[in-house]
């Protein structure tokens, strides 16, 4: 298997374990929200808003790091992994102590809210192993046994919510329950941890080793003001909803939230797959390192913005079949939020080449750009424009974020140019909007299906996908 087809078999695999994993979640809120209400899928997503950020605030970015430093030494896995594992769990407990001492003295939430904010919580602690094999696996280039407990635990989320609802359970029964599918999910990845150690020899024990930790724990810094800035940027519009707003509002943003998160896992999926080819190339190919930059900004932006503006369009029946007519004020936020995820998965590339270029510290400070316009656009349009605002907050600073990293990368590392990929796309979206719009009170599956054609044919004509491409797509398929 060559490079390019290894690079589409882990998307396809780092999709599909994104997508059973962050879908569960998503089946679940919209299961909640039908059956129990607004409300309570409100509170349900400000706990997992917590779990976020207590998952987020213990990485310390040491999934990236991890990835990073071991794709270049796979000989040095089990070193590198056990001393990870540990730093990894013992910075999730701390995090998770923190918030408990949070709740107890700071944030004003009715008990039921706390608990639920509590146990989920809780799931952080498992979920960091998982985010620790996932990464070691990603950097062996097999993502095969991170979907397969992707899918244990998105199997025991779905069966076991649906399963409680019909007989009569409330939140907090969901919540442990998030808990308990993130355990047993464990419990896959063992077997598969044995045979990627058998097939890669170790010239190094794998046992915890103090100085050897403290030694990579000074690397992270820069990682964990990364993860910092990204948890408060991608938490602050839910956090500041809970506490301007109520949580039935929050209700209706998280499920245009979970919408947009179509996008986002692409987002997931690419940055999984395409890191460590980078780092690899980024130790001897720098020529296939810029190759690999360009041609997955064409293919990105060639992929978002279709998807973005057939969503826009389609927001209103989109929302009705999701989560039913009562969820009507999610419609505007849909069609506003849905760019901010266009953003975030054209930005991949350039993200990416921060890391594999040590310049963790300009990835940090730009990620800081991105939340302090978040903030402050947060705290200016959500008392104006309330739910509407939070979603617009999120695209300007997803588009500052964008913005920033682009001129960072040009001015310092590579000299590619996004402004000559776009016109191609640009029209042939023009097209399929033209073809879609009278289609658009149609059942749904007609205008997507229609857009769908109009957009393939479009894009065929254009050369969205130059013929060069086609001809080495067609070989690599082969």
């Amino acid at each position: 298997m060559n490079t390019v087809q290894r690079l589409l078999s882990n998307t396809a695999l780092a999709f599909l374990a994104n997508v059973v994993s962050k879908a569960s979640t998503s089946i679940l809120f919209i299961l909640i929200g039908r059956v129990l209400g607004p409300t309570a899928s409100g509170t349900f997503s400000l706990g997992t808003t917590y779990f976020t950020i207590v998952f987020g605030l213990s990485a310390l970015g040491l999934h990236e790091l991890l990835v990073r430093q071991v794709a270049p030494r796979r000989a040095e896995s089990g070193r590198y992994f056990s001393n990870y594992l540990f730093l990894r769990a013992g910075f999730s407990l701390l995090t998770y102590l923190l918030l408990v001492a949070g709740l107890r003295f700071f944030l004003p939430y009715s008990p039921e809210t706390e608990q639920v904010i509590l146990i989920l919580a809780l799931a952080a602690l498992p979920e960091a192993i998982l985010d620790l094999c996932a990464a070691l696996f990603e950097a062996h280039e097999m993502l095969g046994p991170p979907a397969l407990a992707a899918g244990v635990n998105s199997a025991i989320k779905i069966a076991g919510g649906f399963w409680l609802l019909q007989n009569g359970a409330g939140v907090v029964a969901i919540a442990w329950l998030m808990v308990a599918a993130s355990t047993l999910s464990l419990f896959v990845l063992p077997p598969a941890l044995v045979s990627l150690f058998r097939r890669a020899p170790q010239s190094a024990p794998a046992r915890l080793d103090l100085e050897f930790s403290r030694g990579q724990l000074r690397q992270t810094p820069s990682f964990f003001v990364i993860h910092l800035f990204s948890v408060l940027d991608y938490q602050t519009d839910a956090f500041l909803i809970s506490l301007l707003l109520t949580e039935t509002e929050l209700g209706y943003y998280s499920a245009a939230m979970t919408i947009t998160l179509a996008i986002s896992l692409m987002t997931f999926a690419v940055r999984a797959a395409i890191y460590p080819v980078m780092a690899r190339y980024a130790h001897g190919s720098p020529d296939k390192l810029a190759l690999l930059h360009e041609k997955a900004n064409q293919y990105l932006i060639a992929l978002a913005l279709p998807i973005a503006a057939a969503v826009c369009l389609l927001a209103e029946p989109i929302v009705r079949l999701i989560f039913g007519p009562a969820f009507g004020p999610a419609v505007p936020v849909l069609q506003v939020s849905v760019w901010a995820a266009v953003f975030l998965l054209v930005n991949v590339p350039n993200a990416r080449l921060l890391l594999v270029d040590n310049r963790q510290r300009a990835a940090a400070w730009l990620t800081g750009v991105s939340m302090g316009t978040n903030v402050v656009a947060n705290l200016i349009l959500i008392p104006v424009l309330g739910i509407v605002g939070a979603a617009l907050a999120r695209v300007i600073a997803s588009g500052a974020f964008f913005l920033s990293i682009h001129l960072y990368v040009r001015a310092n590392i590579l000299r590619g140019r996004l402004l000559p990929l776009l016109p191609r796309p640009l029209l042939a979206t023009a097209v399929m909007l033209a073809a879609m719009w009278p289609a658009r009170q149609l059942p749904l599956a007609a205008p997507i299906a229609i857009g769908a054609a109009a957009y393939f044919a479009a894009a065929l004509l254009l050369q969205v996908v130059p013929r060069t491409d086609l001809v080495y797509w067609r070989q690599v398929m082969k």
